[in-house]
């Protein structure tokens, strides 16, 4: 639970930003209120949130800073996720796992990228096209001899990591 309101802190700062304590207090009383009132004042509520932006934002013409939207650094697209998925249907969860699954997957190839480029540094003689052409069917000596170092770190990878790295090589073979 605890987990969930640190997720959610994004949409309180922003509620506190674009509301008043006197708009707070009406949703505080919605429920107390004779049920064929409910709907009228929820509208009502909604209205004066609607006035009040409008009015805040004429007033501060400024980015919205104290919502942590104006952040100067690169998003975290997982945690973006994350934050998302406490309000979506278990269909736009199952989307939104699936796009963390894929940044995983880029992140991991960035990683083995940056591998094999320290590699090459270290051990000019490799050849870096023999490790790339052993998922293309393709069997020289020099593919050979690289064989262990690749069978080594495709062996840290899940097997969708993997499907989607033979995904990438296939389409990369495709551009040449």
């Amino acid at each position: 639970m605890a987990e969930k309101k640190e997720d959610a802190s994004n949409v309180m700062a922003f509620d506190a930003l674009y509301t008043t304590n006197q708009i707070q207090k009406l949703k505080v009383l919605l429920p107390y209120i004779e049920p064929s009132m409910q709907k009228h004042l929820a509208v009502y509520i909604k209205y004066m949130e609607f006035q009040y932006t409008l009015n805040y934002t004429k007033r501060h013409p400024t980015t919205l800073s104290g919502c942590g939207l104006s952040q100067p650094e690169k998003p975290d697209l997982r945690k973006l996720c994350k934050e998302l998925s406490i309000y979506s249907t278990p269909e736009e969860i199952r989307q939104l796992e699936q796009i963390q699954n894929l940044l995983q997957t880029f992140e991991t190839v960035q990683e083995m990228t940056q591998t094999m480029n320290a590699m090459k540094e270290i051990f000019p003689d490799l050849s870096m096209d023999g490790l790339a052409g052993q998922f293309s069917g393709s069997s020289d000596d020099s593919q050979n001899a690289a064989s262990p170092m690749m069978d080594m770190l495709m062996s840290m990878l899940t097997p969708e990591q993997r499907e989607m790295y033979e995904m990438f090589e296939k389409g990369a073979s495709y551009d040449k």
